[in-house]
């Protein structure tokens, strides 16, 4: 709740820097979110008032998209034109954006990692009477999968067939984080998919509308995927949580981290890496939910390579060989 109170403060802010002119030695960077009913959205937007205040000569502008999968064909197509840009992705579809897995035809290879700033888990959430029990209650129930192209829709639909439930045994329903509240709030879906750092507002204000539970992974599955998985850790929710969850429920995480292009400057990114980790106070005082992105964590879940930039300050700090 307190990342939704703030995210108005971060707007104000963020205007304020916009309306004091942009000069023409400014130069003005895309800063690619996924969508706003997200906390990458709300934290991207901390990012960039701390940017924006310490770096004055570049005017960073958050751009909510569909998701990793289009964020990062975006920064390829910035990377065409030899202009700076950054994401706030998620790691896995990341790495299969680097690869050139499905749903990419072709590798995206002039991605490159800045550091992790969250790590996110993936919550399966149900009206607290749903008959749904666990992953293999979903069987012919209309699932909020995630928007279409986004990174949570991937995983979700892949963790829902790891528990043996394909495409055909259930109905996807392709829809973002407020609109799958909306949903289990309303009934017109039976189970949903909502990605974020805990605590996780829409589900927060979810809660305070309607009783809740959180479906847990199976265990025996959960760590066959962690282990095989350097993208995804295990997250163990515990009860009381969220308000009126009383079970506590092992889910998978997975990380968020910012990116950016090969071609980008070393030394903006090395500025841009300092940055945020020297006032990491100030970006925790603007969205609480940032005190997962540390030195410690920095490489944690990412397996795409890094930025030389990045890498010149995790090597002056000691944290990279």
């Amino acid at each position: 709740m307190k990342c939704l109170r703030i995210v108005s403060i971060v707007s104000i802010l963020l205007l304020f820097s916009i309306t004091q002119g942009i000069s023409a030695q400014k130069t003005v960077i895309p800063l690619y979110t996924p969508g706003a009913g997200g906390t990458a959205y709300i934290m991207g937007g901390a990012m960039a008032t701390v940017l924006n205040k310490h770096i004055p000569e570049v005017q960073m502008m958050v751009e909510a998209t569909d998701g990793t999968v289009a964020l990062c064909k975006l920064i390829q197509e910035k990377a065409g034109k030899n202009q700076p840009a950054f994401g706030l992705p998620d790691s896995k579809v990341t790495y299969m954006a680097y690869k050139g897995e499905p749903p990419f035809a072709k590798p995206i290879a002039v991605l490159r990692a800045i550091g992790l700033y969250e790590l996110a888990g993936i919550y399966l959430v149900v009206a607290k009477n749903s008959p749904i029990k666990s992953y293999s209650d979903l069987k012919g129930k209309r699932v909020g999968v995630g928007a279409a192209g986004s990174g949570t829709a991937q995983m979700s639909v892949q963790l829902i067939n790891e528990h043996g439930i394909t495409a055909k045994m259930f109905k996807p329903v392709w829809l973002g984080y407020n609109e799958v509240a909306e949903g289990i709030q309303d009934g017109s879906i039976d189970a949903g998919f909502i990605s974020g750092t805990y605590p996780v507002p829409a589900i927060e204000q979810l809660a305070y509308e309607k009783e809740i539970r959180i479906i847990p992974v199976n265990k025996g599955l959960l760590k066959k995927i962690t282990d095989a998985n350097p993208f995804f850790v295990r997250f163990d929710l515990k009860p009381g949580a969220y308000k009126g969850v009383t079970e506590g429920a092992s889910i998978l995480a997975f990380g968020a981290f910012m990116v950016t292009h090969d071609r980008v400057d070393a030394d903006l990114v090395y500025r841009i890496t300092k940055t945020l980790f020297e006032h990491h106070d100030e970006l925790v005082a603007i969205c609480p939910q940032l005190t997962d992105m540390t030195l410690r964590n920095a490489q944690r879940t990412i397996a795409i390579p890094f930025h030389p930039g990045a890498i010149k300050y995790y090597k002056e700090m000691g944290v990279m060989k």
